[in-house]
């Protein structure tokens, strides 16, 4: 680790680097859930300090079916039908 480097930054990238290649010893299924329900927390408290705040950093390659699939997975965990969260969106602005 170079002296720059914090803890943090170090561990952030052992954490992606074990997402993408779980073929490799990587995290587990319920490291994965974790992480992403943590995720999904976070973000939510980020936004509603900010609505501005983007969902992705620029230049990511995220698809459009990924997105689906995990908006689908999410919707489904919450027993929440994509009605539901028109009406949210609908009465949240």
């Amino acid at each position: 680790m170079s002296a720059d480097k914090r803890p943090v930054d170090a561990a952030f990238d052992d954490v992606l680097r074990a997402l993408r290649a779980p073929e490799a010893g990587g995290l587990s299924l319920e490291q994965v859930q974790a992480l992403f329900a943590e995720v999904v927390r976070v973000y939510a408290r980020l936004h509603e300090e900010d609505e501005a705040v983007e969902t992705f950093p620029r230049g990511n390659d995220i698809s459009a079916t990924e997105v689906a699939i995990a908006a689908t997975g999410i919707l489904e965990a919450a027993d929440m039908a994509a009605f539901e969260l028109g009406m949210w969106q609908t009465l949240k602005h």
